[in-house]
């Protein structure tokens, strides 16, 4: 004998519930990871092997030293008053570098300190008019990470190999792809007391396409300068297509068999183009900005969800090809007929599960790097009293780590909407006839049913939900597993 809807649905509750709770503990885990990586990035690490982030938007970053040496300017190392070194930044190509710090002060600033930047004969920039009292000591170029164009940084070269024989920085050390500083600091002991400072940059984030221009069927051929977007405030549609895209250190998608990039070959462009407006008009017009960066040695699946967790997205597979959509409000405007389900399209009973403890929450914590701190860890508080006390005095909380949200006000907002929808977010299971299957997970249907007091009647009220799985079944039915959608919760 077969089991009942009853007991079906309260099996995928358990599993549900069961995959809450392995969530929690994997958010738990991403949390450490994330409060690890918002440290390091403003640290320097020295290493030949580490992986580089990859940044979107504007952040300040330490770096990896990859190499260091000692000689006299002129690639004797018998005289030390020269220390040299390469740090590597991130993927590029980057933007632009905005400033230069040796610990906390400020020694190189290009729009407040009359900082220069000056293309120079190997592709880099030369930094120039260096402030405080490190400025005599300073020499850097800067490398945006452009391919082609890169070539080995000659001030290096001749500073640290003998007679400028090329037998320590080889013409082949170009480092094309990665956005790197060389630099050469003058010995002082008054100075630097004897310490290598920690040395850390403000950058603008990598150029990448900006998917608003793209159309299905172009390619690299097709690209000028206008398909690409970079600098601060990067929207989450093009920073999940590039990672998507990108064949180094994303899922190598829109690719084809010989590994050339061709647009909507796997991503559904139209839906990117449509998630980008969505993520712009969102929270009141403010929208979703991204300013921060992505760990490379961490899987896929967690740095897409990074991403998504920046703007309330979602990615679906629908028919060959990944969708990106944004949960937002009013999207129960002009839902189809189709969607609208009563006891005549209602097959058997349905099963609803009021909010468990488990998951309702009263306060959340949002930590983030703060630019008003110089990009050192902050955190922003959502607290309801009121919620508190209706919950027996019980502190229902929540810490989310954001690694790419710098704007306090973004992180507020996001915070403030888990804990309200925690609230009331109830979960429904019903079957439906074949004709559900037209719909997606992450659609918006309506019930309306007179026993619940859910419809369109005076004193009924219309009741929305957000489909998350839709199951067929052997009778040719569908199984509808969806949870509340209340609009005004949405940003």
């Amino acid at each position: 004998m077969g089991l009942s809807a009853v007991a079906k649905f309260f099996i995928k509750l358990a599993i549900s519930l069961y995959s809450y709770n392995q969530q929690r503990k994997a958010q738990k885990r991403q949390e450490r990871a994330a409060r690890s990586a918002r440290s390091n990035v403003l640290i320097n690490k020295q290493s030949n092997n580490d992986p580089l982030y990859v940044l979107y938007g504007r952040q300040r970053m330490g770096g990896t030293r990859v190499f260091v040496d000692t000689t006299n300017g002129a690639g004797d190392s018998a005289g030390t008053t020269k220390f040299n070194m390469v740090i590597a930044m991130c993927e590029g190509e980057i933007d632009t570098v905005e400033a230069m710090y040796f610990n906390d002060t400020v020694v190189w600033d290009k729009d407040f300190e009359n900082g220069t930047l000056t293309a120079n004969s190997s592709g880099g920039f030369t930094l120039g008019n260096f402030v405080s009292k490190y400025a005599p000591t300073i020499i850097c170029n800067w490398y945006p990470g452009r391919i082609g164009a890169q070539t080995v940084d000659r001030d290096l070269q001749l500073s640290v190999n003998p007679n400028d024989d090329g037998s320590v920085w080889t013409n082949a050390h170009r480092l094309q792809g990665v956005s790197y500083f060389a630099i050469q600091l003058e010995a002082d002991g008054e100075k630097y007391a004897g310490q290598l400072p920690t040395v850390t940059m403000l950058l603008k984030g990598k150029r990448i396409l900006d998917v608003s221009t793209l159309t299905a069927g172009d390619t690299s051929g097709d690209m000028t300068a206008a398909n690409f977007t970079g600098g601060a405030d990067q929207n989450p549609a093009d920073v999940l297509y590039d990672y998507l895209i990108s064949d180094i250190y994303g899922k190598g998608l829109d690719r084809d068999a010989n590994g050339n990039w061709v647009a909507g070959l796997n991503v559904d462009i139209a839906s990117f183009q449509q998630a980008k407006i969505d993520c712009y008009a969102a929270r009141g017009g403010l929208g979703y900005n991204i300013n921060g960066f992505l760990q490379t040695e961490k899987q896929l699946f967690d740095n897409v969800g990074e991403i998504l967790e920046t703007c309330n997205g979602m990615i679906l597979f629908v028919d060959g090809k990944y969708q990106f959509r944004i949960k937002k409000k009013l999207e129960q405007v002009g839902i189809p007929t189709s969607a609208i389900f009563t006891v005549d399209t209602i097959i058997g009973q349905m099963q609803l599960s009021l909010p468990s403890k488990t998951r309702k929450l009263n306060k959340a914590t949002g930590i983030f790097n703060n630019p008003d701190t110089n990009y050192n860890d902050d955190v922003v508080i959502y607290n309801n009293p009121a919620w508190t006390i209706e919950d027996n005095g019980s502190v229902l909380e929540t810490q989310e780590d954001y690694t790419m949200i710098t704007d306090q006000a973004q992180v507020l907002d996001l915070i403030t909407q888990t804990v309200n929808i925690s609230r009331d977010e109830y979960t429904l299971g019903f079957t439906a006839p074949h004709t559900a299957l037209l719909l997606r997970s992450g659609d918006i249907i309506e019930v309306r049913h007179p026993e619940f007091g859910w419809g369109i009647l005076p004193g009924e009220t219309q009741k929305f939900w957000r489909v998350q799985e839709l199951t067929l079944t052997e009778d040719n039915t569908v199984e509808i597993a969806c949870t509340t959608y209340d609009s005004n919760k949405e940003l």
